[in-house]
């Protein structure tokens, strides 16, 4: 009895061992997160910097998210970021700008303005710096100059995220600048999050660091914070998730799933995450599901079982909207419904490599 009782103990064992290296293989950062975030684990975010952007303020994130931001962020601020403004490159940042202006959730429109765009990025007149950090500007100002809250910015979304794909299949050097840009508007499609540590801290230099912008003299509200961060969010997704036959994408869908493995292994539970979340899910959730399967069913799981729960526990500090969000989700499997505006694929593989 004893004898058997050692060999299912060591069968286990040997089971635990070749999942984790098969995800090792397949899916590096879910391997960590299987280690790290266990069921029998209380839900914790993992401290991963000691990094102080100004007295009594830590950012958390995983090391290898900070070296891609900096790199990033060093590339694009080698172009002066008012250079809009410089006689010499003024066309062409209204160029650019009216073009994307123009995008609408249409294959029709999408293919007429990746072109118009690729053109302008391609030329010789402009350098390709100037170029593409002029594009990421404009690209990622959607936000602003349209409407996040209207039920159509998904569609657009989506749109966005073709045209980022097709722009940068062509020059590829335009990636980095909108994921700089990205980073730069919006800290958790790094993904990162920075917590004061007291209220001294929570100063209006530290609302600006992580994201809030001014509105007529004053910090915009946490509301109106909350529709931004989820509209960056929901961006970047549509742009992760988009796939293209025969173009290869520079920051694809594997990107997407080092993303959500580092978001919840790195980044507490809170309200801004939860939203975050939801948004990138809500987005990407249904290309991920199809793509990993039952990989993503556990990363599903370790929200329902950890993330939530930690939410749940701070009581009336959490929007009950934040977890309802989530909650549903999981509960109404959303991941299994192809998101409205995600059609446009099969129309632009029909209409352009068919």
């Amino acid at each position: 009895m004893h004898r058997k009782q050692h060999m299912k103990l060591l069968k286990r064992k040997l089971q635990k061992r070749k999942l984790l290296n098969r995800g090792q293989k397949q899916f590096p950062h879910l391997a960590k997160f299987l280690r790290t975030v266990s069921p029998m684990q209380q839900w914790q975010p993992v401290l991963k910097s000691n990094q102080n952007y100004q007295p009594g303020i830590k950012i958390y994130a995983d090391s290898s998210a900070l070296e891609a931001e900096s790199r990033r962020r060093t590339l694009h601020d080698q172009v002066p970021s008012n250079i809009y403004l410089s006689k010499e490159y003024s066309r062409y940042d209204r160029q650019i700008g009216k073009s994307i202006s123009k995008l609408m959730p249409t294959t029709d429109s999408v293919k007429a303005r990746a072109s118009e765009l690729i053109k302008a990025l391609d030329g010789q007149d402009c350098p390709r710096p100037i170029a593409c950090r002029l594009f990421a500007d404009k690209m990622i100002s959607i936000v602003k100059s349209r409407n996040p809250t209207d039920k159509t910015f998904g569609k657009l979304a989506f749109a966005c995220g073709y045209v980022m794909l097709l722009v940068t299949n062509q020059v590829p050097d335009a990636m980095d600048y909108l994921l700089a840009e990205f980073n730069k508007v919006c800290m958790y499609t790094v993904p990162k999050h920075l917590h004061a540590l007291n209220a001294q801290a929570r100063n209006t230099d530290y609302f600006r660091l992580i994201g809030y912008q001014e509105e007529d003299g004053k910090l915009q509200s946490t509301e109106k914070y909350l529709v931004n961060v989820v509209a960056y969010v929901k961006l970047y997704a549509a742009m992760v998730q988009t796939e293209i036959k025969g173009v290869r994408h520079p920051h694809g869908l594997a990107e997407g799933w080092k993303w959500l493995a580092m978001f919840l292994n790195t980044l507490p539970a809170i309200p801004a995450t939860a939203f975050a979340l939801h948004a990138f899910l809500k987005v990407a959730g249904f290309a991920l599901h199809k793509k990993y399967g039952s990989q993503f069913m556990k990363i599903l799981d370790v929200i329902s079982r950890h993330f939530i729960p930690a939410l749940k526990a701070q009581g009336s500090k959490v929007h009950p909207e934040a977890i309802n969000n989530l909650q549903n989700y999981l509960n109404d499997k959303i991941y299994l419904e192809e998101p409205e505006g995600q059609y446009l694929a099969q129309q632009l593989l029909s209409k352009m490599f068919l």
